[in-house]
């Protein structure tokens, strides 16, 4: 298959398919649940930066997906006033099920005043993530 030649609506869906594969083999993982998280919530924010909402919005837990479908969620990112630009996980600490993940994320207000809109500004974030049948999930908070 010629991947240029690919129907631009199917990488969506091979996306979800991909993460799809990458939860289910969490479920296995041997490694030390710092580790998983880390590359998780990263995944997530990869996916957030490249505005591959809809990937994105695989890493929440099993409920908040079954009560937000992915293109509600996919718009209400879209309606927000703030561009991404980079993240990176700077730590991740666990006790039994529940870990935090901070991340120093980058981003710029295009709305802002004049002269503000293409500033570039840094703040940590601390995320938590959960276990839910083997896997781990990110928390939004409300």
């Amino acid at each position: 298959m010629d991947f240029m030649k690919t129907n631009r609506t199917s990488l969506p869906l091979l996306g979800m398919l991909i993460l799809g594969l990458l939860a289910a083999c969490t479920q296995n993982d041997p490694r030390p649940p710092e580790e998983i998280v880390a590359e998780r919530a990263q995944a997530r924010w990869d996916a957030l930066i490249e505005k591959t909402f809809q990937d994105a919005w695989q890493f929440h837990t099993p409920a908040y997906r079954e009560r937000t479908p992915p293109d509600d969620f996919e718009q209400d990112l879209k309606r927000r006033p703030v561009q991404w630009i980079s993240a990176e996980v700077q730590s991740v600490s666990c006790e039994a099920d529940s870990c935090e993940a901070n991340v120093l994320v980058g981003y710029r207000v295009p709305v802002a005043p004049a002269g503000m809109s293409n500033m570039g500004m840094r703040r940590p974030i601390t995320e938590r993530w959960i276990e839910v049948d083997g896997g781990w999930w990110f928390v939004p908070s409300q």
